[in-house]
């Protein structure tokens, strides 16, 4: 089986750390890494993660994405550049054009329903119609404070309520982040610039407030958020920020989920700060449900790692993400999460229990004419894409798996070499998704014959 090629958007901190998972994963392969700083482009990318690249083809940091984004040179791309689902969508489109499936580590993608309804629409056909999967998810949004919990209701007959508390450590992080959750400021300059909304916080409750509703059947009519300034009473200093006492340690927020009747039924409380054993809590992740008669009490103690957690999160799910249904996705559509220890190849033929054999009638694929070789006359989306011809024949080898390179020999009599696929040797057909546009010209038809849609 051969690899599964992942190209990489977004080689910071996030990126270089799903860069140096995959290099260190059987089945997996970094085809291609774009970044826009200046310190990177132009630098091989395993000598920059410091690992040895043995026989592994060079990859090249550069900062055009139209040659790391495309069919034929990458099986997925990994979007580790923004939090928010408006900033990113036109880098999500632009995969998406290519027939690249995405996974994205942006916070209100794991949820983009939650304040997006309308680009996650455009997001949704777009995926559709290209016939590729679109995931958002991370360790927070996309598990502990979502996932986990609707995991734990799975041994519930009913739930009144729940309750969850991420306490974290922020030294680990880096300047940047120290500037958004405030630390190190005054009273007076935390409230400045609170009004101004200069001060980030925790980017997600809302997401997973929708992902926990929709997962469970409940209506959630208001979320209420809040934010609050932690001050310390003692000195607090990490690598990149420092808070004195009576300074800004970080940020407590909380988001409140509540039912029509104003009932809260989920509580989401996540205090960000520098050293929080300074100020007498354990760093852990907290969660109650509150079931019927009795409550189910979690402590993950420490708190899950939010980068490592994150990195592994993104890559574990690529095999998932491959496999599914065409479309944008939540990790309510995908199958348990979990670390894959043998080779992420070998996943995608997971519950394919039909291993062909030889002289088994089957079908491959070969690329023709690799994209941006397409001749300037066809248009501009087919250039984007390779020409592949797809062949029937008997197969020669003694046994092959989908997406296996493999040798056939048609009903002329011809060998072909190329990539096994899964397709049915019957044709099967038919009328695609619904389009909107057929629609609009039904309506308009039937207004200029009939002279509206409620005549007949």
């Amino acid at each position: 089986m051969k690899d599964i090629r992942v190209a990489l958007w977004g080689f910071g901190a996030m990126g270089s750390g799903i860069g140096h998972m995959i290099a260190s994963k059987k089945g997996l392969r970094l085809s291609g890494v774009c970044d826009v700083n200046d310190l990177l482009i132009g630098k091989e990318a395993y000598r920059y993660l410091g690992i040895e690249r043995g026989e592994r083809e060079p990859v090249i940091i550069t900062d055009k994405i139209e040659d790391v984004i495309c069919k034929d040179r990458c099986d997925i791309a990994i979007l580790s550049t923004d939090s928010f689902v408006a900033t990113q969508l036109d880098k999500i489109m632009f995969c998406l054009d290519r027939g690249v499936p995405v996974i994205s580590t942006a916070e209100e993608m794991a949820w983009p329903w939650a304040q997006h309804p309308d680009l996650a629409e455009r997001i949704d056909n777009k995926a559709k119609t290209r016939g590729v999967a679109v995931l958002g998810t991370g360790i927070n949004p996309g598990f502990v404070l979502d996932y986990l919990i609707l995991a734990l209701t799975g041994t519930c007959r009913d739930v009144r309520s729940i309750e969850a508390r991420r306490v974290n450590d922020l030294s680990p992080f880096g300047r940047a982040v120290m500037e958004e959750q405030g630390v190190g400021l005054t009273k007076s300059a935390f409230q400045e610039k609170m009004a101004l909304g200069e001060l980030a916080g925790h980017v997600g409750f809302p997401e997973s407030i929708g992902m926990i509703s929709s997962g469970m059947g409940v209506q959630i009519d208001d979320i209420e958020q809040t934010r609050e300034a932690i001050y310390t009473s003692a000195d607090r200093k990490a690598p990149h920020g420092e808070a004195k006492a009576g300074e800004v340690a970080g940020i407590r927020q909380q988001a409140f989920g509540r039912t029509p009747d104003g009932h809260t039924f989920i509580h989401l409380d996540h205090p960000q700060q520098i050293l929080p054993e300074k100020g007498g809590d354990k760093t852990g992740d907290y969660l109650t449900i509150h079931a019927d008669g009795y409550d189910i009490n979690v402590s993950i103690v420490p708190e899950t790692p939010g980068g490592i957690g994150t990195i592994a999160m993104v890559v574990n799910m690529i095999p998932h993400v491959l496999k599914a249904q065409p479309g944008l996705r939540s990790m309510l559509d995908l199958p348990v999460p979990r670390a894959i220890l043998g080779s992420f190849a070998d996943e995608l033929k997971r519950g394919d229990k039909k291993r062909r054999k030889k002289g088994d009638e089957v079908i491959v694929s070969e690329i023709i004419i690799r994209s941006g070789n397409r001749v300037h006359q066809v248009p501009e989306d087919t250039q984007r894409v390779p020409l592949i011809a797809l062949t029937k024949g008997h197969l020669l080898d003694e046994r092959a798996d989908v997406g296996d390179e493999v040798r056939i020999k048609t009903l002329t009599g011809r060998t072909i070499r190329g990539t096994l696929t899964s397709r049915p040797i019957s044709p099967q057909y038919d009328f695609g998704e619904v389009s909107p546009e057929l629609r609009a010209v039904h309506r308009q038809v039937r207004e200029i014959l009939f002279g509206g849609e409620e005549h007949v």
